[in-house]
Order: structure tokens, then sequence, then C-alpha cells
């Protein structure tokens, strides 16, 4: 079944390595560093340390992967067409409350 995944690597080069064992009919879109604070026009300051991607895979998640699963809340910056009540409820089931 397919699996819609976001995830959290320390840099981009990690997620290179990791990502270039992707099957074919897996999707990545690389997010890169998303912005963690703005100012009062809405510009961002501030960046998040480490790279975000987002993997539509034709399966599900491969384990050398799962570590670097997140769980931001839906769906945020960027969502597959047709994944947001997927991913909305994955997240319910799946996320952990953040500390």
């Amino acid at each position: 079944m397919p699996t819609f995944r976001k995830f959290a690597f320390p840099d981009g080069a990690t997620a290179d390595k990791l990502l270039q064992d992707l099957q074919p009919l897996d999707f990545a879109v690389p997010l890169g560093h998303l912005c963690a604070a703005t100012d009062a026009e809405g510009n961002c300051i501030k960046t998040r340390p480490e790279f975000a991607v987002d993997i539509l895979f034709h399966d599900t998640c491969p384990e050398e992967l799962a570590a670097f699963v997140v769980w931001p809340t839906p769906c945020g910056v960027h969502c597959f067409s047709g994944w947001d009540e997927q991913y909305a409820a994955d997240h319910k089931e799946f996320a952990t409350p953040s500390k």
C-alpha cells in the first residue's frame, strides 16, 4: 500500500546518500531547510538545521529511513495532492506529542 512520510535528515548530504536507494516508483520532494522563524512581514529570518524531504512510497517506508520520520502538524509546507486526509489520519495514529 502506498505510504506518505515526512523526513528530517541532519543535512542534505545524508538525505542524498539514503535516498539514492529509493525504488523507481517512490517519489521524493526535497524541501530543504524549512523556516523556523519569521519577522513581522512574514519573511523567514531563521531556518531549521535539519534538511526536510517528503516521500511518497509505492509501498511502505524502508526500515533504514524510519529513524528520520517526523510528524509535523498536518499538512504544513507540502503535501502530495490527494494525500492530506491520509497524512492527517496517520499523524493522529503515529505521532507522539512534542515535548
